[in-house]
């Protein structure tokens, strides 16, 4: 009984993965198919550098975020002025943008390349860089 039991259970647990799999491939596949959404980031400090870009209520890394054109990107740093610098291109209207009161935001240009990774430097003035990604997404 005990090994029918346990049979029972893996194949519940394959078919839950196989499912999660299979509506994940879907959700990348239309990952723009949505509405604009708008991104609230924060830019983690030690000693005068930046470290982590993190979003949401737990801090998930966000050094990698996907995008969609329209999406509006709001990083924040407190107690410091910053900036987000493109040294290549950007999907964004500037090159650079200084932070006014230790808040960059910006939207993704509606004509910003899908499928390309763009790096970018976050700055904090007077200390080190971050070079975190971002994609806009098909």
């Amino acid at each position: 009984m005990a090994t029918r039991t346990r049979i029972s259970a893996l194949t519940v647990l394959a078919a839950l993965l196989m499912s999660t799999i299979s509506f994940y491939a879907v959700a990348q596949d239309t990952a723009c198919d949505r509405s604009p959404e708008t991104f609230k980031l924060k830019i983690k400090v030690r000693d005068n550098t930046p470290t982590k870009v993190v979003k949401g209520l737990f801090g998930w890394n966000a050094d990698t975020l996907n995008v969609c054109r329209g999406d509006t990107i709001e990083w924040k740093v407190n107690d410091k002025e910053f900036f987000i610098e493109f040294p290549g291109d950007t999907p964004f209207d500037k090159k650079k943008k200084n932070s006014s009161n230790g808040k960059v935001t910006t939207t993704v240009r509606s004509d910003a390349e899908r499928g390309v990774s763009y790096k970018y430097d976050i700055g904090i003035d007077g200390g080190g860089v971050l070079d975190p990604i971002i994609i806009v997404d098909n």
